[in-house]
C-alpha cells in the first residue's frame, strides 16, 4: 500500500513538473531559425559589414537594408517558432501550452523591449558597430527568463549567448562570429536536439 501510494505521488509530481514547463516547442522551427540566421550572416557579410569597424561607417542606404534585413528574419523567426509551438502543443496534448506560451513571452518580453529600444536608438544615430553584442546580451537574458518555464537547453542557450554577447564587447572585433555561433548554430543545434528528444 505504502509503495503504490509513493509511486502514486511521484506520477502526480511528473504530471505537475511535465505541465509547469513549456515543452512544445518545434525543433524544425528552431532549425529553420538557425539557417535563417546563417542566410542573413552571408548577405551581412557579403555587404562587407561583418566588422565593427566597417558598420561604423555605413552610409544610409546600407544601414537601411542591414534594418530590413535582420528585422525580417528576427519577425519570420518568431512566426515560425510561434506556429511551430501551436501546432505542437496540438499534437501533444498539451491543454496549458496557451497558457504557458504567454508566460513564456511575458519572461521574454523586457529584455527583448530593451533590445528594440537600443537598436532603434542605434539606427537612427546610425551607429550599429556593437548591435550584435546588444542583441546578444538581450537575447541572451531572454531566453534565461524564459527558461524558468521552459526546457533546461534554452536556459543553456541563453547564458551562452549572454556570454558572447559580453565578449563581443571586449573589442576584438569577434561580436558577428559570436552572433552566428549563438543565433544560427544555437537554433540550429537546440533545433536538431528538441526534434530528436521532443519532436519536430
Amino acid at each position: 500500500m505504502q509503495r503504490t501510494t509513493q509511486a502514486d505521488l511521484q506520477t502526480i509530481r511528473a504530471a505537475l513538473e511535465a505541465n509547469s514547463r513549456l515543452t512544445s516547442l518545434s525543433g524544425g522551427a528552431l532549425l529553420v531559425s538557425g539557417l535563417l540566421t546563417f542566410f542573413a550572416a552571408g548577405l551581412t557579410a557579403q555587404a562587407g559589414l561583418a566588422t565593427a569597424t566597417a558598420r561604423a561607417t555605413m552610409l544610409a542606404p546600407e544601414l537601411q537594408q542591414m534594418v530590413v534585413l535582420w528585422s525580417s528574419i528576427l519577425i519570420l523567426s518568431a512566426a515560425l517558432n510561434l506556429a511551430g509551438m501551436l501546432r505542437r502543443a496540438r499534437a501533444d496534448g498539451q491543454p496549458l501550452a496557451a497558457r504557458l506560451g504567454r508566460r513564456v513571452l511575458f519572461a521574454m518580453l523586457p529584455a527583448l523591449a530593451v533590445g528594440g529600444a537600443l537598436t532603434l536608438a542605434f539606427a537612427v544615430n546610425g551607429g550599429l558597430q556593437w548591435i550584435f553584442s546588444v542583441w546578444m546580451l538581450c537575447y541572451g537574458a531572454a531566453l534565461i527568463a524564459a527558461s524558468a518555464h521552459s526546457l533546461t537547453s534554452v536556459r543553456l542557450l541563453g547564458v551562452f549567448t549572454l556570454m558572447a554577447g559580453a565578449l563581443g564587447l571586449a573589442g576584438l572585433d569577434l561580436d558577428f562570429i559570436l552572433f552566428v555561433s549563438t543565433f544560427g548554430a544555437g537554433h540550429f543545434l537546440l533545433g536538431t536536439w528538441v526534434g530528436v528528444r521532443y519532436g519536430w
